[in-house]
């Protein structure tokens, strides 16, 4: 039997009480303790009350004392029902397996993130040494709009532990897709069986677009003749995600992720920050999942071309947001709010300052260059396919991908003046 055991490397606490992780436990990083809490209470089908009003806290100190609020926050959290073998049998998570595989390499590509390219977590910090360790939602993006205006803030280390120690949510957010109709010239690629990556977890946000004030890429293909617009581009375009909907998700899901923690266990602006990064990184995971080509491909060779393209993707998404929304001299965040980039690279190091200088020369050239949609979600569909990586899986997609993007008819239906 395939043992998923836990890496120290990718250190992380319990989602459900904080407790060290000991492995991946039907459906998710936990502790031994809540693991066999949860084995216990499914096989034996049990059923608690809350004496309170179903909104105890669940801590490594207090998680016995009430097991329905334990259990409740077990599931919410993303514990597997269906993981716990009703015979009582070892091996009921051998099914999970791709799922934990697949945790696995989020996980040390969320390390990566860090560390590429030598930037260091305390080189990180020093971005938002100026800002408050202990922030609600609304006062943390009261403290961005303050930066923005170049008002004093207060001054709190961050733990360099911060984000180690934030949950990292195990599931790519779900996002309902437009149907795909198949291509004109490529039905030879029918009989290729649907494998492409499925959502493991349900939705877990509640929020929805209206309640948020959203954004969106808006671009002039939507007013162009569709004739005018080669049709696989119109396929590409199919599968962008909307952008209202993933901010509203992402701030939900930052909203909920600070409800559930008390006064003093609130994530700091950093935090809130890296996971803004780890939920647009599951957007970009979903939209390759509903991508033509992509998504007739095995798992494996999946998995082959996210783990060449993550970091890629997820820059080339920032950059784009930029050059659609950015204002002169500030950073434009998925969430919609607006940082001043002047404030940022005062206090950031050589790395991070010179990382974020190149991001924004590149910026500035795609501007004058009047970098459009459909040129973004080419380029996107080339990284994600990292065309010439050595590491790049050898499939019969690759060279069709190849022959119909790069030497294909011109993006745009006539030279811009």
């Amino acid at each position: 039997m395939v043992n998923y055991s836990y890496d120290e490397d990718l250190e992380e606490l319990c989602p459900v009480c904080g407790d060290k992780v000991s492995g991946y436990h039907y459906g998710l990083l936990t502790c031994e303790s809540c693991k066999g809490f949860f084995k216990r209470t499914v096989q034996n089908n049990k059923r608690y009350t809350c004496i309170e009003n179903q909104n105890c806290q669940i801590d490594k100190t207090q998680r016995k004392r009430c097991p329905y609020c334990r259990f409740q926050k077990c599931l919410s959290v993303g514990m597997k029902l269906e993981a716990v073998r009703a015979d009582r049998m070892r091996g009921g998570r051998n099914k999970f397996g791709p799922m934990y595989k697949r945790d696995r390499a989020l996980k040390q590509q969320k390390k990566a993130l860090i560390r590429a390219n030598g930037l260091k977590l305390e080189a990180m910090s020093q971005v938002i040494q100026a800002m408050p360790s202990d922030l609600t939602i609304s006062s943390a993006i009261q403290n961005i709009h303050s930066a923005s205006k170049g008002l004093p803030l207060n001054h709190a280390a961050l733990p360099p532990t911060d984000y180690d120690r934030s949950p990292f949510v195990t599931s790519p957010i779900s996002m309902t897709m437009p149907p795909h109709g198949s291509l004109q010239g490529y039905q030879t690629y029918g009989h290729f069986p649907s494998r492409a990556i499925k959502s493991e977890y349900p939705d877990p946000y509640t929020s929805s677009p209206e309640s948020i004030m959203g954004y969106s890429y808006m671009d002039s293909y939507q007013t162009s003749s569709p004739a005018s617009i080669p049709h696989l581009i119109l396929e590409l375009l199919k599968c962008e995600p909307d952008e209202p909907q993933v901010q509203a998700k992402i701030m939900a899901y930052l909203q909920q992720e600070q409800a559930n923690r008390s006064k003093h266990e609130k994530l700091s602006t950093f935090g809130l920050m890296c996971k803004m990064a780890d939920q647009t990184l599951f957007s970009i995971v979903e939209w390759a999942r509903s991508s033509i080509f992509f998504r007739e491909l095995k798992v494996d060779d999946q998995m082959k071309l996210l783990q060449n393209c993550w970091s890629e993707l997820l820059i080339l998404d920032h950059i784009y947001r930029q050059v659609v929304h950015g204002k002169e001299g500030s950073i434009f965040l998925v969430t919609g709010q607006q940082v001043d980039y002047s404030i940022i690279a005062s206090q950031a190091g050589a790395t991070l300052n010179n990382l974020m200088s190149h991001a924004q020369d590149l910026v500035a050239k795609l501007r004058s260059l009047q970098f459009d949609q459909r040129e973004f979600v080419c380029l996107k569909f080339l990284v994600l396919f990292s065309l010439g990586a050595p590491a790049s899986p050898k499939t019969p997609v690759l060279p069709v991908v190849e022959d119909e993007i790069i030497p294909g008819p011109p993006l745009k239906a006539e030279p811009k003046s």
